[in-house]
């Protein structure tokens, strides 16, 4: 694997660590989100520091370049987490429209 793209793998799962740990220490993230994210700060890691089995999985699969597997594997992970958060603001905005219409009712039946 190329020198800088270890590096740089390095530097972005030591990143992504401090970044969670310091909304921990805030309490401004919940556990599921935590537990992503020290998961893919984790798997980058694993990626940088046993770039072999990174070449076997890309060159199994397929790709000419290890470098578009690993931007494949992030991008397909980023997707994941949009969807769960997708499914997450679907549920909020639910739940948001049920209290206001429930708010509604409360209001038109005290008016009465």
């Amino acid at each position: 694997m190329n020198r800088g793209l270890t590096i740089t793998l390095i530097v972005a799962c030591v990143v992504t660590a401090v970044f969670v740990f310091r909304k921990i220490k805030k309490s401004q993230f919940k556990i599921g989100d935590t537990i992503y994210w020290l998961f893919f700060s984790l798997f980058l890691l694993g990626m940088s520091i046993f770039p072999e089995a990174v070449f076997f999985v890309s060159n199994l699969i397929g790709f000419e370049a290890t470098s578009n597997f690993i931007f494949v594997v992030i991008i397909f992970l980023l997707l994941v987490k949009i969807f769960l958060l997708d499914a997450r603001v679907a549920k909020v905005e639910d739940k948001l429209t049920k209290l206001a219409q429930k708010y509604a009712i409360d209001n038109e039946t005290k008016e009465i």
